[in-house]
Parts: C-alpha cells; sequence; structure tokens
C-alpha cells in the first residue's frame, strides 16, 4: 500500500478549490437556507413539524378505522381492452377516446379496463362518469406529447355555445354514460357555462389512472387577462393516479374537486390524488380545488404572456376542518415575469374554508416574488397571515398549523433562489 504525503500547502490550494466550486454553485444546489419559523408572510415548518406532511397523511381517509391509501405503481398489460387510433390501423377498436371510454363502462364490470391511445392529437372533450370499475389511459409513444388531448373551452361562453363545441354529431346523448355529466352544463340557466364546465377532460370516476399523455386547453392567450376559468384536467374521483402527463392551459389548469353527480362542491367527501413525473403549466391558479393531492417529481411552469401580471400555482379550498389540501415534494417551480409569481392563495369561497399546502424539499427557481411568495385569499380577500407561532424556555416553536386566525400555506427544506426568506421591513 502507498502512503502519501500533503503539505500545508496543498492542502491550503485543495480548500481553496472547494471553497470556489461551492461559491459558484447553483442556488438550486445548494442546501435549503429556510429556517422556521420563518417569517409571517413566508413561513417555514420545523423538521418535526415536517415530518407530518408526507403522502401517508394526505391520503388518510374519511372513514374511521379506514386503512390509508397506498398507490402502487402503474401497471400496463401486454394486451389493452381497447386500442383508440386511426380507423383501419391494425388493433384499433375505437377512433376516440370517449367511444373507447363509453364501450369499456357499457361493460358494466368492477374489474380495471385499460384503453391505450396510439400517438396523435385527438380534439374534443372526453367525460368519464361515475362507474362500477375503473379505468387506465394510457399513450403508447415515446413521450408524453406525443398524444394530445386537447379543446379551447373557456368558462365564459354561453351554455348554447357550449354545447356546439363540446358535443359535434350526438357525442352525448341520453343513454350515454356522459349523458349525466353533459346535462348537468347544458341545462345551466345562466348567462356562461362557469368553471364546472370549462373542462376538456372531465373525470367522476375512483380509481381512474392516466399515463404517458397530455391534456390541453387550448383557449390560450386568445382572451384577455379577465377571468377566463378554461381547465385542462379535472377529477371528481378518489384514488387517482397521474403519471407522466403534461396539464397545459392557463387559468384553473388542473381542477381537482370532490364533487359528485349533482356537480356541486361536497363537505363530507375528500377525493385523494397522486401526481407523479408530471408537467403543470398556467397563469392564474394551475392547481385549484378540493381535495387531497400529492405532488413528487413534478413541474409547475407560470407563465404570463396572457395577464402580464402576477400568477399564482397553487389555489385550495381545503375546508377548515380538513388539515391536508396539496403537497408538492421534490418538485420544481418557475416562472415567466420579473419576480411577480406567487406560490399559491386561498380559495375561499364560503367561510368554512381556508386552504392547506405544504411545498417540501423542492426546487423555486426565478420568477418569483420573494417577498411576498404567498397571496392574499381569492374572493373573500382575505390578507396572507402566516402562524410563526412562539417559542418556549428551551426556544422550541410553539404554534397550531391548523390555527383558523392564519393561512395554512407552509414550505420546508426548499431551494433555489425563489426560495429565500426575506425579513420584513421594519
Amino acid at each position: 500500500m502507498n502512503t502519501f504525503s500533503v503539505s500545508r500547502l496543498s492542502l491550503a490550494l485543495l480548500l481553496g478549490a472547494t471553497l470556489t466550486a461551492c461559491s459558484s454553485t447553483p442556488a438550486d444546489q445548494q442546501p435549503s437556507a429556510q429556517i422556521a419559523p420563518g417569517t409571517a408572510a413566508r413561513p417555514v415548518l420545523t423538521a418535526s413539524e415536517a415530518e407530518n406532511f408526507d403522502a401517508a397523511h394526505y391520503f388518510l381517509s374519511m372513514t374511521p378505522n379506514t386503512a390509508p391509501w397506498k398507490p402502487s405503481a402503474i401497471n400496463i398489460p401486454a394486451k389493452p381492452d381497447f386500442v383508440v387510433g386511426p380507423a383501419g390501423t391494425a388493433g384499433v377498436t375505437h377512433t376516440t377516446i370517449q367511444a373507447a371510454v363509453d364501450a369499456a363502462i357499457t361493460r358494466h364490470t368492477s374489474s380495471r379496463q385499460y384503453i391505450a391511445i396510439m400517438p396523435g392529437e385527438y380534439q374534443g372533450t372526453v367525460y368519464i362518469p361515475i362507474a362500477p370499475g375503473s379505468l387506465t389511459l394510457y399513450g403508447t409513444g415515446e413521450k408524453a406529447a406525443d398524444v394530445k388531448i386537447s379543446e379551447a373551452i373557456d368558462s365564459e361562453i354561453d351554455p348554447v355555445s357550449w354545447r356546439r363545441l363540446v358535443n359535434p354529431a350526438g357525442k352525448y346523448m341520453p343513454g350515454k354514460p356522459g349523458w349525466y355529466m353533459f346535462d348537468k352544463c347544458q341545462s345551466k340557466r345562466a348567462a356562461t357555462v362557469g368553471l364546472m364546465c370549462s373542462a376538456v377532460f372531465w373525470s367522476q370516476s375512483n380509481g381512474l389512472q392516466l399515463q404517458n399523455l397530455t391534456i390541453a386547453n387550448n383557449l390560450g392567450d386568445s382572451v384577455d387577462a379577465g377571468t377566463h376559468q378554461a381547465v385542462a384536467l379535472r377529477s371528481d374521483g378518489d384514488q387517482v393516479q397521474i403519471n407522466n402527463v403534461n396539464i397545459l392551459g392557463r387559468q384553473n389548469t388542473f381542477f381537482v374537486t370532490n364533487s359528485g353527480i349533482q356537480n356541486t362542491l361536497q363537505n363530507d367527501r375528500q377525493t385523494r390524488t397522486l401526481v407523479t413525473n408530471s408537467y403543470i403549466e398556467g397563469d392564474v391558479d394551475l392547481v385549484s380545488g378540493r381535495g387531497s393531492v400529492v405532488f413528487d417529481n413534478t413541474d409547475f411552469h407560470v407563465v404570463n404572456s396572457r395577464t402580464q401580471q402576477e400568477g399564482y400555482v397553487f389555489a385550495p379550498a381545503t375546508l377548515s376542518n380538513i388539515y391536508f389540501g396539496f403537497l408538492a415534494t421534490n418538485s420544481r417551480f418557475t416562472a415567466a415575469g420579473d419576480n411577480v409569481a406567487q406560490l399559491g392563495r386561498s380559495l375561499d369561497i364560503d367561510s368554512n374554508v381556508n386552504g392547506q399546502v405544504v411545498i417540501r424539499d423542492s426546487v423555486i427557481n426565478q420568477g418569483f416574488n420573494v417577498e411576498k411568495p404567498w397571496a392574499d385569499s381569492a374572493v373573500s380577500k382575505r390578507a396572507f397571515n402566516g402562524n410563526t407561532g412562539s417559542q418556549n424556555e428551551k426556544g422550541e416553536i410553539q404554534r397550531d398549523l391548523n390555527d383558523a386566525q392564519f393561512n395554512r400555506m407552509w414550505e420546508f427544506n426548499n431551494r433555489g433562489v425563489g426560495s429565500q426568506v426575506v425579513a420584513p421591513t421594519k
């Protein structure tokens, strides 16, 4: 064995090189500088507090003595039940996704059924109703962008225009599985169809799985900066899994609710969703609604080409008595514009709401407002107020993370230029 001696000069040179390397390390690769309790504008969890914010807690059941949901990886069979693709292609059973969904549901089976979708762009809506079994829809391309489900739907259009847009050639008719969903929207007695009817892909199915595809609301910049909710994906079901999916839109891109057949939000049901390895893009309230959603290894990108003003990633309408809303872990946040984007705001649709979000172990990069990373609540305009608690004689932080006097939006162990905790101005 050879032994080498190292001089003090060599050690000094080595140390200097190491320090130089560290100083040039990108911010998103440096250790987190977020220290609890943070500030009232940017509250930060302690390590012990953060232990409660993991998938297991977000996937707890509201039913007493019921085990939490423990999702496993999506498995794709060697041979699917249905194949969607161009007419005349070998193996193709349907040329539209909706037709394949209808065929799967009318089997009236409690077994999971698999719908493979060949590469291409599929224009038009897809509605998946409540049914005994569950569905897996997956793209067969090499990447998520190879299969695109798209339409341009504005929440501000009138019901007659909406009906013509989403139901060409009697796509939804009495007797078809998705009819009740369509009918709830076409029967509205209002000037506009509203947020609840603006989704391109809308599912009320429990156990839904989506993988390797893109869902887009193409409304984009064709409208002004006003309220033009344009949902790409809406899910009302429980135990939903989304993996390697691009969800693209502008306002309310991904809408997660606990609605039932009446198409209204409920107070006695909490849906659970897992999103992995995906990409979500929009400008106002990218992820909104009521439900427990865990995002793992997901990219969130805020654009401002339409609004030219601040944008928001999360807009939870979590009920005050529900402790777990949205969780993002091992993910990345970017935003266009000059430090105007914000991480989220509570969607105060009524007095029982106090939106809940945790962003942890993630990278928050350029474009976010570090002085005011969380926005005042939507609708109620309640000013954001984070709970920094107090310290006991041992220096331990004491606080109730569900204190109704404060917002429930937290961070832990994030890094990147947008993760800075800025001291309040005196």
